[in-house]
């Protein structure tokens, strides 16, 4: 099979219908649009199509975007798979495999050491090297259940698009996980269906929601819930503006759906229940769902280590032994060892002290990225590790106050 830049965008978005019913695309016209619109953002620097062809057949495909990431206070250039798909007949003859192995082999190639993707199904792409990412909330309440805050700055419509862009790259490059978004990441903002709600303190934006009201089937046109869609804010009087918005929309909104990293949102409300009002556990009430979706991949670790050489993983000074295990990539097992001292990593060359941790690529990308502790890896068996005992003790401390990404970037 040859990989190369995908230029056919009409065959590549009818492999897309074809792989994904769920994308609503069942008419020519329908399809035709997809294809005009793939164009289009094919003219971006940061996006390219790559195609696999047979006998100049194109039978799949997927899309890579340069995404720069703050990895903890350090902007990394990451490579996003998207989109991959391969045509009904051609699979099980591992076409998807070689194109996310073409996509991390570019990514090495051009400095980017971590390659990230929302997978259509988490076990296919664990097997190939990709750890889990941080797992998301939603929550779903009536208005009510919010609180509303004394002396709190009132929220406002936005309507300036560079200005919601400006503080949301701001806001990225303070939070780990984050990934820096060009325009057309924020097309929706001035959308019919959508509105922009922001919070102005002293003349400056120090948060925003962007949400769009939706309805359940055979609902009256008083009946609605308020999804929101995107919500960033760098001040607690901003949150609690935001928060004092969407309590006032009690008169009019039956439900707030609510997506968050947030692990304490529960703690907000004084009932913290889900609409459902189920019990999950005995009495235990339910207050969300929970999922998983993002997943990463660390392809080059001497390279992602010396980007985040300046990041204190935890107070102990200890040198580790990786010893890696990635069989997508066919490599022999490879030992990286680093001095972290004071939880800031340097690369050794001594083997004669310190802890080996027997890790798989997947698990690796997952604690490093601040997804999972070591307690907990080496617990479920998903690594091993040796060393003196006083020393597999501050190995553990090193890892186990992770700091979890965000990210907020859809591709």
């Amino acid at each position: 099979m040859e990989i190369k830049p995908l230029t056919n965008f009409t065959s590549f978005t009818a492999i897309q219908s074809r792989c994904y019913p769920g994308m609503g695309l069942t008419t020519e016209e329908d399809k035709q649009k997809a294809a005009e619109h793939r164009e289009r953002m094919d003219q971006y620097d940061r996006i390219h199509h790559i195609g696999g062809y047979k006998e100049n057949q194109l039978v799949g495909g997927y899309i890579a975007y340069s995404l720069p990431m703050n990895v903890y206070g350090k902007t990394v250039p990451t490579l996003g798979v998207g989109t991959l798909a391969v045509d009904l007949p051609y699979k099980k003859q591992g076409i998807a495999k070689r194109l996310v192995k073409h996509g991390i082999e570019q990514a090495k190639q051009e400095g980017s050491p971590l390659v990230h993707l929302y997978p259509f199904r988490p076990d296919f792409y664990r097997k190939m090297g990709f750890g889990f990412g941080p797992q998301l909330s939603l929550h779903q309440f009536s208005p009510g259940q919010l609180p509303c805050f004394d002396h709190t700055t009132t929220a406002s419509r936005l309507e300036d698009q560079r200005e919601i862009m400006d503080f949301y790259n701001n806001w990225a490059e303070q939070t780990h996980g984050a990934c820096h978004k060009a325009d057309y990441e924020f097309r929706h903002v001035n959308m019919e269906h959508t509105d922009v709600i922001g919070c102005r303190i002293n003349g400056k934006l120090k948060g925003y929601m962007i949400f769009e009201y939706k309805q359940q089937p055979h609902d009256t046109f008083l009946k609605h819930d308020l999804h929101i869609t995107d919500w960033f804010t760098q001040s607690d009087e901003a949150f609690q503006s935001l928060i004092n918005f969407l309590h006032n929309q009690k008169d009019q909104v039956r439900s707030i759906v609510f997506p968050t990293y947030e692990d304490s949102l529960a703690f907000l409300m004084d009932d913290p229940r889900n609409v459902t009002e189920d019990l999950i556990f005995r009495m235990y009430h339910e207050t969300h769902k929970r999922g998983t979706g993002v997943m990463y991949r660390i392809v080059d670790l001497p390279l992602f280590m010396n980007f985040v050489s300046d990041h204190s993983f935890g107070k102990e000074s200890i040198t580790v032994h990786f010893e890696v295990e990635d069989t997508l990539m066919k490599t022999e097992q490879i030992t990286y060892s680093y001095r972290f001292e004071e939880g800031k990593p340097v690369a050794c060359d001594s083997r004669d002290e310190g802890v080996q941790i027997t890790i798989d690529i997947a698990d690796l990308s997952s604690l490093l990225m601040g997804c999972v502790s070591l307690s907990t890896l080496l617990r479920f068996k998903r690594a091993k590790i040796s060393g003196q005992n006083n020393m597999t003790a501050q190995a553990k401390r090193l890892f186990d106050s992770p700091q979890k990404p965000e990210n907020w970037s859809s591709f």
